[in-house]
């Protein structure tokens, strides 16, 4: 069949249509454009709301791992993180709503077994936010990331106390949390960074609530809640805690500290 020049025309245009279109494909994750990076955010936020954790981190990181990293994108990254431990945000605001043992809820909220990678995939999380522990203040980070390092910190709690404490469908307690701080840690005896962490959650959530966005009545009682779990345990307050969970060695202050926490969490699940 003759093929017109119209026709030929046509074709030409249909094909340099098409090469821009692979072109502007290519250029489409080029991190020095705002369309660019904003293509790495709207792509990990997809596989999030799928659960699609690697996907999620394999989606961020190159921009998270750039000289363009922000707030947002640590939290992106922080969110793909915590998804490994099958975290994730609204199942924890719905399950703190209204409810009068905070800890059932934070237990009942995450699906993790004993002995899993759950805590820490949760410490990981929480070491993007506080970059390493570079920023371990509440004060050193914006209002945004304190926000999200509230609701990070009780998946951080519920990863330690499902792992330690045998909690039922309902997320009531099944067994006592044991740590000694004698330097010894036989099964089932929490590890020193597990005890640590248990407690430096509480100092989190309480410093971090202070600078946050948080307003709401339900996060407040949670708060208040979780100060007065201190408090029976005998600190003027949880911020007193290390945030450091590396810090206890199972024999020092931090470690006796640990110790009363997790006796505080027994007496209030």
């Amino acid at each position: 069949m003759e093929v017109s020049l119209s026709g030929r025309g046509l074709f030409l245009f249909l094909f340099l249509a098409a090469f821009a279109g692979l072109v502007s494909c290519g250029n489409r994750y080029d991190l020095s454009t705002e369309r660019g990076r904003q293509s790495r955010i709207d792509d990990a936020n997809f596989h999030l709301s799928k659960g699609e954790c690697g996907a999620a981190a394999e989606a961020i990181d190159p921009l998270y791992n750039s000289t363009y990293v922000n707030d947002e994108v640590r939290i992106i990254k922080a969110s793909a993180v915590a998804c490994n431990a099958h975290y994730n945000l609204l199942t924890f605001v719905g399950n703190i709503a209204g409810v009068s043992n905070y800890f059932q809820a934070m237990a009942k909220s995450l699906t993790n077994t004993t002995g899993d990678g759950a805590r820490q995939s949760m410490y990981d999380a929480v070491d993007v936010l506080t970059q390493s522990g570079a920023v371990l203040n509440a004060s050193q980070r914006s209002a945004s990331v304190n926000t999200y390092m509230v609701f990070l910190q009780f998946g951080v709690i519920s990863a330690i106390i499902r792992n330690y404490g045998n909690p039922s469908s309902t997320g009531a307690r099944g067994a006592n949390l044991i740590y000694d701080a004698d330097g010894a840690n036989p099964s089932p005896e929490m590890s020193d960074i597990d005890a640590c962490a248990l407690a430096a959650a509480f100092s989190h959530i309480s410093d971090s609530m202070s600078n946050s966005n948080l307003s709401d009545s339900d996060t407040k009682a949670l708060n208040s809640s979780m100060n007065s779990v201190c408090v029976s345990a005998g600190f003027s307050s949880c911020a007193v805690l290390s945030r450091d969970r590396t810090s206890c060695n199972g024999v020092n202050a931090n470690s006796v500290n640990a110790k009363s926490a997790v006796t505080g969490v027994n007496a209030s699940w």
